[in-house]
């Protein structure tokens, strides 16, 4: 798979099309990455085709989770081994909701311990029925033997707060922003969570510390789309001051890509590419 600089697929992953499910079969995070990146088709507009789409990836009882007051969206699927995969939409750039729910960046209390980011816990606990309640009635309806949720960039930090009130919850993000601070990270320890990052990926190192704090498995994406299972920060820098100067020279400047790899590196499907190892070079 080539890698993708183009702003249509950083701006609407929503239209492109599903991926060949036979890439998915041997690949657990991979299906997550994919599940991240079908959760911006507009299913609240027409279901149709991401019901299709996850049927042809072996995935049946679909739920599909709205909150139009929040501008919050989601669904879950279960597949025949009796896992339950949940996934949730990121920032759409032309919904106005997404864009107030990122910039609301101060902190509040979070049940259980700890503080997180204000505008993420409106988006997932709602005014009325929001996403924790549709999601919570979803999963009692089933007797799912597994659970993973998954999203990118907004989706992430809404499946880390379904994982935060559920410790049955597997979580796996991709391009997340830091969710909370110190001590509500403390209650994912010795969890499996699992934090994938695409090399100069602006928004992974948004809101800034010290307030806030990402946790889990770090899977660093090099400039290559290499995975690193929690690599050092030298390596890290090193790298992408190299990616950097690599994309201005061969991406930036081409007419419809984005400008800088920082924002380059957030698309959906430049995780895929990574998470499955056919990055080309």
């Amino acid at each position: 798979m080539q890698y993708d600089a183009t702003r249509l697929a950083l701006l609407h992953p929503e239209r492109q099309p599903p991926l060949d499910p036979a890439l998915f079969a041997a690949s657990g995070d991979g299906l997550a990455a994919e599940l991240a990146r079908l959760a911006y088709f507009r299913f609240e507009d027409d279901p149709a085709p991401l019901k299709a789409a996850l049927n042809a990836l072996g995935l049946a009882q679909v739920g599909l989770f709205n909150d139009p007051a929040m501008g919050s969206q989601g669904f879950a699927a279960m597949d025949a081994a009796g896992t339950a995969w949940i996934a949730f939409r990121g920032t759409q750039p032309d919904s106005l909701k997404d864009l107030a729910t990122d910039a609301r960046a101060w902190q509040r209390e979070w049940p259980g311990g700890g503080r997180v980011h204000a505008g993420f816990a409106r988006a997932w606990l709602g005014a009325e029925d929001g996403l924790a309640g549709q999601v919570a009635r979803w999963l009692g309806e089933r007797q799912a033997v597994r659970i993973v949720a998954t999203g990118h960039s907004l989706g992430a930090a809404l499946a880390t707060l379904l994982a935060a009130g559920d410790e049955r919850v597997e979580l796996v993000t991709f391009g997340s922003p830091r969710v909370g601070d110190r001590a509500f990270a403390a209650r994912f320890a010795g969890r499996a969570a699992r934090r994938y990052v695409d090399c100069c990926d602006l928004i992974t190192r948004v809101p800034p510390g010290p307030l806030y704090t990402h946790f889990g498995k770090l899977k660093y994406a090099d400039r290559h789309g290499r995975l690193h299972t929690a690599p050092d920060e030298a390596l890290i820098a090193a790298d992408r001051r190299a990616g950097s100067f690599g994309y201005l020279r061969r991406h930036a400047w081409r007419p419809g890509n984005v400008l800088l790899r920082g924002l380059a590196d957030h698309a959906p499907v430049n995780y895929i590419s990574a998470v499955l190892g056919l990055r080309l070079p």
